[in-house]
């Protein structure tokens, strides 16, 4: 690639970035300022096949591939979604998301409830859906969230 395209690319992938910042509540993207963002080519990671984003909390880092399967926003968000997790999700809002995944109904994927969240914090923001983690219910949970 060349230098001139590479600049192009960045600054776009970077506006990307911004965008999908602004589709999230302020607390939430408050809680990665001054992060940096790494995207990788190919369906996972570099050094990780098995899995198409990372977020580093000691490095201060969210690194994501473009999988065939999702798309690289999705992946994004999902990380931001640990984040939230770890910072935002109370013991007491994790018992009723507890109570939230138990009673969905099929489909869903047989993940930590960890996982689950994240799936249903990207899907809740990401443009493009996955229908397997499209509940109405996760929907409700994400967006009152503080």
């Amino acid at each position: 690639m060349e230098f001139r395209q590479f600049i192009e690319t960045s600054e776009h992938v970077m506006k990307d970035v911004r965008q999908t910042l602004k589709k999230i509540p302020k607390k939430h993207s408050a809680l990665i300022k001054g992060w940096k963002y790494k995207f990788q080519d190919g369906n996972g990671l570099k050094g990780d096949v098995e899995h198409i984003g990372y977020m580093d909390r000691a490095k201060k880092n969210i690194t994501v591939a473009s999988p065939w399967n999702y798309g690289r926003q999705y992946a994004f968000l999902h990380e931001i979604g640990h984040v939230v997790w770890e910072n935002l999700v109370t013991d007491e809002l994790k018992k009723e998301w507890t109570k939230i995944v138990k009673n969905t109904k099929e489909p869903k994927q047989n993940q930590s409830l960890e996982e689950l969240f994240c799936m249903a914090y990207a899907n809740t923001y990401a443009k493009n859906k996955i229908v397997i983690h499209d509940h109405e219910e996760w929907d409700k949970f994400i967006k009152k969230l503080p």
